[in-house]
């Protein structure tokens, strides 16, 4: 008798034979399809890797929701009284909470609830016409914050966004119209744990609200527009008081700090007024939707925008850091922007000359001289971002080409 056949292994043997079939028919096809595209234009792949890039900031090609935050959240209450957390001396309080009925506010913070920074409070006590301040408001308003990027500030805009990120809503991060250095900057991750709040346009100033303002689909007229240059940081404290407060003077200006080649030297004139900002409906109604008007002293010096000034000569309303960069971009920017320069005595710019300007504290006129500021003394030495983080910006904090200050920091 002849074996019977086993058509298990006979089923199994047939089935192997299919799948080496497929699998062989499958790479085939996947073979041909790639000589097919190789043969093709080169340039169709490259579409595919920019499409697969992932943007992820706004552009005005986005809709954006600005959040509603109520006001009460930053507020606490004791007893009787409502204090606003950041301005009081939250553990002094509940150490005493049965006996306390007014706010103990932190130095540096005035008025019943504690929510009045210094520079605030200054400001509405040198006002000449007294002002009612009224809140805290229902709902926080909403701080827009609009500025330059190049080259040259890179630096400074990462202090500005570190530093303000948690009262500012939204940052307009501008160029000018056909620059690219902040869109590459932005798609190599530059600010990237920011990027939710971060809105790229590519636009001078004057244009930009104008461009950007449609796609804020529940912007409100209360809402907060701020805008300074782009070597300029504002108080995160004179800015607080107006997501809180109503009533204030129209529109805001800022007495900053004038720093120069980092916080280490001050410039002899100490300070000066520049940046500003408005609500969304000062700046329709009283400066023609034009953030660009809101920064102009031409515009400014007209008693109609008179407004306030935050900052004086001992408490600053901010920092403005010029030169606030590396050498060689401190060699570039001044020889785009030489009139400072005396020809007289400077027969080339290069980083020998930019670094003995920093070394031995002289402006790039190469005559005024620079007054040190001092790390561990001076209140408003540097933004509180800069401080906390001086390995990051070391450069700003320490004067490298100087032993004494090297040997200090």
């Amino acid at each position: 008798m002849y074996p019977r056949p086993n058509c298990r292994k006979l089923f199994l043997g047939l089935l192997i034979v299919a799948q080496i079939i497929l699998v062989g028919t499958f790479l085939y096809i996947q073979i041909k399809e790639a000589e097919e595209r190789s043969e093709s234009v080169t340039f169709l792949k490259n579409v595919d890797i920019v499409e697969q890039h992932s943007v992820t900031y706004h552009t005005v090609n986005s809709k954006i929701n600005l959040r509603s935050i109520g006001g009460r959240y930053s507020f606490i209450d004791f007893n009787s009284s409502v204090c606003f957390k950041n301005g009081t001396d939250l553990l002094s309080m509940n150490r005493t909470k049965n006996l306390q009925w007014q706010c103990n506010c932190l130095p540096g913070w005035h008025g019943i609830d504690c929510g009045q920074p210094e520079v605030f409070w200054r400001a509405m006590l040198a006002n000449r016409k007294p002002v009612q301040i009224k809140g805290p408001r229902v709902f926080e308003r909403r701080i827009i914050y609009v500025f330059k990027v190049d080259t040259f500030s890179e630096s400074v805009a990462d202090i500005r966004v570190n530093e303000l990120s948690d009262i500012v809503d939204l940052f307009i991060l501008y160029e000018n119209e056909g620059d690219n250095f902040l869109m590459n900057k932005l798609n190599n991750n530059f600010l990237k744990e920011f990027h939710s709040k971060i809105l790229y346009v590519n636009s001078n100033l004057s244009k930009v609200w104008k461009k950007v303002k449609s796609i804020l689909k529940n912007l409100r007229s209360e809402d907060l527009l701020v805008t300074s240059n782009n070597s300029e940081i504002i108080n995160k404290n004179a800015l607080s008081f107006a997501k809180f407060y109503d009533n204030w003077p129209q529109p805001l200006r800022f007495r900053l700090r004038w720093s120069v080649f980092g916080f280490f030297w001050i410039h002899p004139g100490k300070t000066i007024i520049t940046a500003g900002a408005c609500t969304v409906s000062y700046l329709k109604q009283n400066l023609q939707d034009r953030l660009d008007f809101l920064i102009d002293n031409r515009t400014l010096s007209n008693s109609v925008y008179k407004g306030i000034i935050l900052g004086d000569l001992n408490h600053f309303g901010g920092w403005y850091c010029e030169f606030c960069t590396e050498a060689t971009k401190i060699v570039e920017n001044i020889k785009k922007n030489n009139e400072l320069i005396d020809w007289n005595k400077v027969k080339n710019i290069d980083n020998n000359f930019v670094e003995d300007l920093i070394e031995n504290g002289i402006y790039v006129d190469s005559k005024t001289e620079l007054i040190r500021g001092h790390r561990y003394s001076d209140n408003y030495f540097a933004p509180k971002f800069v401080t906390d983080y001086g390995w990051k910006y070391d450069y700003l904090v320490i004067n490298f080409y100087s032993k004494l200050d090297y040997y200090e920091g």
